[in-house]
C-alpha cells in the first residue's frame, strides 16, 4: 500500500458517516461508532426513537457523547496542509521591467520584486524580504488563522448546542412557573391577579423564545461563515508559494474580522409578581432543612448546626475496608419528612468531586444503612472528567455552566421534583410528573470513595434573596 492509498484509507476512517466530512468534535457512542457531535445530536432530534446509533441501532446510555481526543488529534493532522515540495515556487515569473527572476517581496506594496526593483526610488523605503522568507511567514499566518478558525468553529458549535438547550429549558421553566410555582406563590399575594401574571409569563416566554431562535440563527450563520473561511484558507495554503503569498492577504483580513465577531448568547429574563427571577419565587417555598445524625454513615462528620456533612480525615483508610450493603454509602438524610406541600432548599456543592443530592424514599433506621430509591442529581467522575447524571432516566441534565449552589424544588401533590443551578439562575432538570406513595426526605451523599476523588463537604445553604 503506497502513501496515497494509506492517506485515503486514514481519511475514510476519520470521516463521519452522517455528514461525510472529517470529524468535527468527534464523539464515540457506547457501541463504539464515531460521529461528529453536532451530527449525532441532529440525528437524534429528527429520529422517531432517539438515542439510537444510526449504524447499528444500539441505544446510547446517559454517559454517551464523550469527546474522543485521539480522533480529534488525527483529524487535526489530516487537516494540516502538506509541506511545500521543491518545485512549489512555481509561478515565480520574471520581472517585466528588468527581465530578472522575482526573488524578493515588498510587504508594503504586496508585490514580488527582482534585485533591480529594490534599487528603485519606488521601493527604497519599503519593507523588502527574500521571497521564500515572506512566503513562509505568510504560510505560518495562514496556518495560525486556520487553527483559530477551527477552534472558534468548535466553540460556536458548543454555543449553538447550549442555545438549543436553553430554548427547551426556557419552555420548561415557563411551564413550571405558570402551572406550579406561580399559582402557589399567588396564594400568599392576594393583591396579584393570577390571569394577569400568567399573561405576562406567556409574553415573556414568547419573547425569550424569539431571542433564542434569533441567537441560534446568528450562530448557525457564523458557523457557515467560518466553514467558508476555513475552505478558503485551506485552498490558499495548497497553492504554490508565490500564489499563496499573493492571495493570502484577503483571507487573513477576513479571518481577523470574523474571529472578532463571535455571536453572544441571548439575554433572557423572568419578571413576575414584582420579582426579578425564578429564584425569588422559589424562595417563597423555602424549607429549613437539617441533617439527621441517626441516618449518617459512621465515618461522616456533621457540623454542630447539622447543616454540613464531610468525611473523616482518615477517609483514605476506608479504601481497604469495603462498606456494607447500603445503596448510598457516605450518605445522610435530612431530618425533615415531606408528605404534602411545596418545598425548596439549596445545597453548596463542589463541581470537581463526586456527590449526589436529591430526595429519597425508603427505610433508613440503622446508622448509615440507607437503602431505597432516590430522585437525585449526581456529579460523577469518569476518567478526568466530571459530569452530571440524573437517576431513573437516560436523559442528560442541561449543561448550564459552573455549578456551586444547587436548588431543589418539590411539589408533593403535583409529583414534581426539579433541580436548579442557583449560580447561573437556570433550570438543570425537571422530572416528568410522578406519583408519590409515602414520605420523602432530603438525601445528601459524598459519592463513591476513590483514590483519585477526595470527597468534599456538602452544606445546606441559608436562604435569602441576597445569598
Amino acid at each position: 500500500m503506497d502513501i496515497s492509498e494509506l492517506a485515503e484509507k486514514l481519511r475514510s476512517e476519520l470521516t463521519c458517516s452522517i455528514c461525510l466530512d472529517l470529524f468535527t468534535q468527534a464523539v464515540t457512542l457506547e457501541c463504539g461508532h464515531n460521529f461528529c457531535r453536532e451530527c449525532i445530536l441532529q440525528s437524534w432530534q429528527q429520529a422517531l426513537v432517539p438515542r439510537l446509533c444510526p449504524l447499528c441501532k444500539t441505544r446510547s446510555g446517559p454517559r454517551g457523547l464523550k469527546p474522543t481526543w485521539a480522533l480529534e488529534g488525527l483529524v487535526s493532522i489530516m487537516r494540516q496542509p502538506r509541506p511545500p515540495g521543491p518545485r512549489e515556487m512555481g509561478g515565480q515569473a520574471t520581472c517585466g521591467q528588468h527581465a530578472a527572476m522575482h526573488k524578493l517581496f515588498c510587504e508594503d506594496d504586496h508585490l514580488p520584486l527582482c534585485a533591480s526593483c529594490v534599487l528603485s526610488q519606488e521601493h527604497k523605503a519599503h519593507q523588502v524580504y527574500p521571497l521564500e522568507e515572506s512566503a513562509q511567514t505568510c504560510r505560518g499566518q495562514l496556518q495560525e488563522a486556520l487553527g483559530s478558525a477551527w477552534a472558534r468553529e468548535r466553540e460556536a458549535h458548543v454555543l449553538l448546542e447550549q442555545e438549543r438547550g436553553r430554548r427547551l429549558r426556557c419552555r420548561m421553566e415557563g411551564l413550571l412557573l405558570k402551572r406550579l410555582i406561580l399559582p402557589q406563590y399567588l396564594k400568599t399575594q392576594p393583591a396579584w391577579k393570577q390571569g394577569k401574571q400568567q399573561d405576562l409569563l406567556d409574553r415573556q416566554n414568547r419573547r425569550n423564545a424569539k431571542r433564542l431562535r434569533a441567537s441560534e440563527a446568528s450562530i448557525s450563520s457564523y458557523i457557515q461563515s467560518l466553514r467558508k473561511l476555513t475552505e478558503e484558507l485551506q485552498k490558499t495554503l495548497e497553492q504554490p508559494l508565490l500564489q499563496m503569498l499573493l492571495g493570502g492577504r484577503s483571507p487573513l483580513q477576513r479571518s481577523r474580522e470574523l474571529l472578532l465577531s463571535c455571536p453572544q448568547p441571548a439575554a433572557l429574563s423572568w419578571t413576575v409578581c414584582g420579582t426579578s427571577g425564578m429564584r425569588e419565587l422559589l424562595l417563597a417555598f423555602q424549607s429549613h432543612i437539617s441533617l439527621d445524625p441517626g441516618t449518617a454513615y459512621s465515618h461522616l462528620i456533621l457540623s454542630a448546626d447539622l447543616k454540613s456533612v464531610s468525611l473523616a480525615s482518615n477517609w483514605w483508610e476506608l479504601l481497604a475496608n469495603p462498606q456494607g450493603a447500603t445503596d448510598y454509602p457516605f450518605s445522610v438524610l435530612g431530618a425533615q419528612s415531606f408528605t404534602s406541600g411545596t418545598h425548596y432548599w439549596e445545597v453548596e456543592v463542589v463541581s470537581q468531586t463526586e456527590w449526589e443530592v436529591g430526595l429519597w424514599a425508603g427505610p433508613g433506621d440503622g446508622q448509615g444503612d440507607i437503602q431505597g430509591d432516590a430522585l437525585s442529581l449526581a456529579c460523577l467522575k469518569t476518567g478526568d472528567q466530571f459530569s452530571l447524571w440524573i437517576s431513573h432516566t437516560t436523559e442528560e441534565p442541561e449543561q448550564t455552566g459552573p455549578l456551586h449552589r444547587l436548588g431543589i424544588f418539590l411539589h408533593y401533590e403535583a409529583g414534581h421534583v426539579s433541580f436548579y443551578n442557583v449560580t447561573q439562575g437556570c433550570l438543570i432538570y425537571a422530572f416528568p410528573p410522578l406519583t408519590f406513595q409515602g414520605p420523602l426526605r432530603p438525601l445528601f451523599s459524598l459519592g463513591v470513595l476513590q483514590e483519585d476523588n477526595q470527597p468534599s463537604a456538602l452544606t445546606i445553604s441559608p436562604l435569602s434573596p441576597q445569598s
